[in-house]
């Protein structure tokens, strides 16, 4: 499209506050999943670096599409490639980075989770995979809506029923994460038994026939759930996360040399950008640890602090809407850089703005929220 440790005691990398703020999943509120508490967690409470990294995120996401759109119009030897390529590679940490901080949230030993909040939770990504995939094929041409179409729903919602599907597994995720040893071992083996062969099914043809796929678009939600998890509950510190930013820097320059050769073959430059993929596993846990230690303090200002937490809020609805803004506003003159970092930041804006109506009419606030 995703070190053994002993099991011991380590403290959380976030505030207390962060077990009543069960009503944020990956992308801010879900009112259906509220723990009894949360009503009285203002925003300045909130946990800063999670709110920050969503926010972070989904402008990626935007910044994905955006570049992804001008990169269909790449030729051989097109002078810009390289900067196209790495607005295009430069993101792919966003949706893996998603699911990492869905399964900190609803995977966090602290939080109370019973079958009733994980309907509710399944039910709402539902109703929003059901809204957008009726609203895009009604507003683009065709201006039609076949059921095949309806049931399949644009690309980029594909995390919705992935992330559903974790929901609905979630009981038997959170045992599995109560074993540190079990959960460890598990991150370990799928990521080299789908996330190392996933990328070699994109360095070559040979690989692509004789590995299958079906497993690891089955698997790499709940390995990512899992991931993020872990990684929350034992913050990787001191060398071990020196060495991990290493990598994961390491890992995204791969990615931008991989595309480059293949762009200079006439090739998509999209082949090193899944989920399922090792180098952009490891980019994504090095993104995510990278904000979990250099924003977890409480130095920020409270001001600073309520704007990411309002902002973060409204980052479910900038991921469902912002395709609407992508696909109508046009092309900028001038270099590729420059056009896909504006577009991005114009189409977040609208987004953004866009989901802060919407919460606020009650009918429609059930599609962003």
């Amino acid at each position: 499209m995703f070190d053994t440790l002993q099991h011991c005691p380590i403290a959380c990398c976030v505030s207390p506050s962060d077990s009543r703020e069960s009503s944020s999943k990956a992308w801010g509120d879900n009112s259906d999943l509220k723990s009894e508490t949360n009503h009285s967690v203002s925003p300045a409470n909130r946990v800063f670096w999670p709110d920050l990294l969503r926010i972070v995120s989904a402008f990626a996401v935007v910044l994905l599409h955006v570049a992804g759109g001008r990169a269909l119009q790449l030729q051989p030897g097109d002078t810009q490639s390289m900067s196209i390529i790495f607005c295009r590679v430069l993101p792919s940490f966003a949706v893996p980075v998603f699911f990492m901080l869905s399964g900190m949230f609803f995977l966090d030993p602290n939080r109370r989770v019973d079958i009733r909040k994980s309907v509710c939770g399944c039910r709402r990504l539902l109703i929003a995979f059901a809204f957008w995939s009726a609203f895009y094929p009604l507003v683009f041409p065709p201006h039609r809506l076949f059921l095949g179409q309806f049931l399949k729903g644009p690309g980029y919602l594909w995390f919705l029923p992935a992330l559903a599907s974790c929901y609905l597994a979630a009981p038997g995720l959170r045992a599995i994460a109560r074993d540190c040893k079990a959960e460890s071992a598990l991150l370990i083996v799928v990521f080299f038994l789908l996330c190392v062969p996933a990328t070699l099914r994109a360095l070559s043809d040979s690989f692509r026939r004789v590995l299958p796929t079906t497993i690891t678009i089955l698997s790499m939600p709940v390995f990512l759930v899992l991931l993020g998890d872990y990684l929350h509950r034992f913050p990787i510190t001191g060398i071990r996360r020196r060495v991990l930013l290493f990598v994961g820097t390491s890992s995204f320059l791969f990615a931008i040399a991989a595309t480059g050769l293949l762009a200079k073959e006439g090739t998509r430059i999209d082949v090193f950008v899944n989920a399922d993929q090792a180098h952009v596993v490891l980019f994504s846990a090095a993104v995510f640890t990278f904000f979990q230690s250099a924003f977890s303090g409480e130095s920020c200002p409270q001001r600073l602090r309520r704007i990411v937490a309002e902002v973060a809020k409204c980052t479910f609805g900038v991921y469902l809407i912002h395709q609407l803004f992508v696909k109508t506003f046009p092309m900028l003159p001038g270099p590729a850089i420059s056009d896909i970092l504006l577009r991005s930041v114009i189409c977040f804006a609208l987004s953004l703005a866009a989901t802060a109506i919407l919460r606020r009419i009650p009918v429609l606030r059930m599609v962003v929220t």
